[in-house]
């Protein structure tokens, strides 16, 4: 799945977006998070395929997708991903992020310049104060500890990326995690979200405490929280079958409105 797609070009960078399901079912945008792509999608994907058409997008520099030459940040991945809803021109779109793809999402939209259906964030920062933990290992983390963590991702980037560059990349996303001001993570901006949100933490997400879930669905209207035990910060590969149900009923809940 999501083996073949298009390149859409914009802001001096080729994003590759690969599409599955029915053509003329609902449509759900999927982002995927730092160092990661469409691919970390398959598992989920197989549960919502046959009832949504689901966009799995390659963000800036991964994937498939070039870096181009702009600073990476999530304000430069929220501006992406409008332009890129918006060249689809299929109505309100649903997006499912997971941990840097979910701060995208809340960013596009506290933004409010594209109308969503929904979002589902999972492991996403709402914010990230100087003195949370997070930072600290953000900070310590190296390239190659990523490469010994994560070898058969890494090999996969190197394989398909058509400029790869792993190392501009760790350091640029790097960068993105440890940034702070408004390009960085939303923040307050939350507060403008007006679609129904559905914010699902691990319970042993050691990167995302459950203070920092709660703190987001508490500034949000029509938002709903879904901590799953036993499972840390890969929500979607460790706890797809506890989250499942939970999962299917907010996307009922949306579909009949």
């Amino acid at each position: 799945m999501f083996d073949t797609g298009a390149v859409l070009e914009l802001s001096g960078a080729r994003l590759f977006m690969s599409a599955a399901g029915p053509a003329d079912a609902p449509p759900i945008l999927m982002l995927h998070g730092g160092l990661g792509s469409r691919h970390d999608f398959a598992p989920l994907s197989q549960m919502l395929c046959s009832s949504h058409r689901l966009l799995a997008l390659d963000t800036r520099g991964h994937g498939r997708s070039t870096i181009g030459g702009l600073p990476l940040t999530y304000e430069c991945l929220e501006q992406d991903l409008v332009e890129v809803i918006r060249r689809m021109n299929c109505g309100p779109v649903g997006l499912i992020g997971h941990s840097d793809g979910g701060i995208v999402a809340l960013r596009v939209a506290a933004s409010g310049h594209v109308p969503l259906r929904f979002v589902v964030a999972a492991g996403a920062h709402w914010d990230l104060k100087e003195d949370d933990p997070t930072r600290g290992l953000y900070t310590a983390l190296t390239s190659d500890e990523w490469r010994q963590m994560f070898p058969s991702g890494v090999s996969s980037y190197e394989k398909e990326n058509p400029e790869p560059d792993f190392e501009r990349l760790f350091a640029a996303v790097k960068s993105m995690w440890l940034g702070a001001g408004s390009s960085a993570y939303p923040g307050e901006t939350v507060r403008r979200i007006d679609c129904p949100l559905l914010a699902i933490r691990g319970d042993d997400d050691f990167l995302v405490s459950l203070e920092n879930a709660v703190e987001l669905i508490d500034r949000v209207k029509n938002a709903r929280l879904l901590n799953i035990p036993f499972v840390g910060h890969d929500v979607f590969r460790e706890g797809l079958p506890s989250l499942q149900p939970s999962l299917k009923t907010f996307l009922e809940h949306v579909d009949t409105g």
